[in-house]
């Protein structure tokens, strides 16, 4: 309920390209956190470190010269400013059982109505105010440019290939505390919160309700600055100024399903063009690779840590899970590494971006239901009417695990950008979402 919130802060302020959301509520993030930013080849992840920009710089004078500066802005000067940036924000939406969605403002405490009206999952908020908090970037620059930092420290960060450093410069928050309501409908099966979007007349459910107030003061979102570290001193890059968020509110449209299958088809062509390198690793080898990450994907972890360190040879760490190495040592018997780990990577990457338990669900099923699923996939790149098979496996089938994969690659038209109006997922678009699950289905049906 949290992290729904918080994105639909950032989304209401129309500030995608300026804020994070913040999804965990017993996340502490203060000015000047830093924070490890990791992009992949599909998302981007935020690591938040428990030291600030402060603990870096060597020199102890310079420490208190920017601490007192900090202090002082907390007083009122100018290099410190804080702000209203929305008054009585408020947050509703749900799903009924027949299947349409809806959102409107009303307020948590009013939502009796919708709870008696087979409503299967319930997003809700009081009403709150939200202010911006920021740091003088121009000031801050002046004092720490081209200062010494903390080598140890540095290295105690472990900041990997593809990550890069950032601070925090600016957070936004609740100045009164926040009463959430949460309704969803919960089964054992996996990717129970895009099942519940995609299906709400599920055999073997449940519905669950969780109420609670959150506390003045919990940050909602945040905006980073670069930092660059290179010969042992900070330095602070230009950062290009971007419109006030008081300029993008209630800017942002929602694209069509035109647009949503443009860019999905866009982006499927050239990536697709890289999944073809799998053909060229020799079958066997294709088949152990596959079992080898259906034994990693018995830990969901597992996954992300493989295409985190991608990069990095851990095989031979004792931390790394038994899993990741065997399907990296494997990997390195090809005798065309150079052309099939990237190949590889781009398959597992996709993996990831999927939510819940779906990564698993695909490598597992059967050769026909791959088969039908790829069939979609074609018929989506094609942009032509999709016809299922009269005899759908079981997973692909109305009480199926994966029904919801179908009705997904099914849509076009009106029911496509119904569904992308009313999609309201933290960790990734509907397009995102669409795109990667092609890719995978591609990917696997060439294994």
């Amino acid at each position: 309920m949290f992290a729904a919130t918080t994105k639909a802060v950032v989304k209401g302020l129309g500030a995608q390209r300026d804020l994070i959301s913040n999804r965990n509520m017993n996340t502490n993030i203060e000015m000047l956190t830093l924070v490890k930013v990791h992009k992949n080849l599909f998302k981007t992840d935020y690591r938040i470190c428990n030291r600030t920009l402060l603990d870096l710089l060597e020199e102890p004078d310079v420490y208190a010269d920017i601490y007192s500066h900090i202090r002082e802005c907390s007083k009122g000067h100018i290099e410190y400013t804080e702000e209203v940036l929305m008054k009585d924000f408020t947050n509703l939406k749900y799903i009924h059982a027949e299947g349409c969605a809806g959102a409107n403002t009303k307020a948590a405490g009013d939502i009796s109505a919708e709870l008696s009206a087979g409503v299967n999952s319930v997003d809700a908020t009081s009403s709150f105010t939200l202010n911006k908090k920021r740091v003088d970037i121009e000031k801050l620059t002046e004092l720490c440019n081209d200062k010494k930092i903390k080598k140890k420290l540095m290295d105690e960060l472990h900041l990997q290939k593809k990550e890069k450093l950032t601070f925090v410069h600016e957070i936004i928050y609740n100045t009164n505390p926040i009463t959430l309501v949460g309704i969803n409908e919960q089964s054992a099966s996996a990717s129970a919160a895009v099942q519940t979007f995609f299906k709400t007349k599920v055999s073997g459910i449940k519905k669950d309700m969780t109420s609670f107030i959150l506390p003045e003061k919990k940050i909602i979102a945040y905006s980073l600055t670069d930092i660059e570290t290179d010969d042992g001193v900070l330095r602070i890059p230009v950062r290009w100024q971007k419109r006030s968020l008081a300029c993008v509110i209630g800017e942002r449209k929602q694209d069509n399903s035109c647009e949503i299958l443009k860019k999905v088809n866009k982006e499927l062509e050239w990536k697709e063009y890289d999944l073809k390198g799998l053909v060229y690793i020799p079958e066997s080898m294709r088949r152990d690779l596959l079992n080898k990450l259906r034994e990693l994907l018995k830990d969901r972890d597992n996954l992300t840590l493989l295409d985190r360190t991608w990069d990095q040879d851990i095989t031979g760490e004792s931390d790394c899970p038994q899993s990741v190495s065997s399907f990296m040592e494997l990997l390195k018997t090809s005798t065309d590494l150079e052309n099939v780990k990237p190949t590889v990577h781009l398959l597992v990457s996709a993996m990831d971006t999927l939510p819940d338990d779906l990564p698993a669900l695909l490598t597992s099923c059967s050769p026909d239901t791959l088969r039908v699923l790829n069939q979609l996939v074609e018929k989506l790149k094609d942009d032509t009417q999709t016809k299922l098979p009269e005899s759908l496996p079981p997973p692909l089938q109305k009480e199926g695990e994966l029904s919801w994969v179908v009705e997904l690659l099914c849509s076009s038209g009106d029911s496509l950008t119904e569904l992308n109006d009313q999609w309201d997922q933290p960790e990734l678009t509907l397009a995102e979402l669409l795109k990667v699950l092609c890719l995978v289905i591609r990917g696997l049906s060439l294994m």
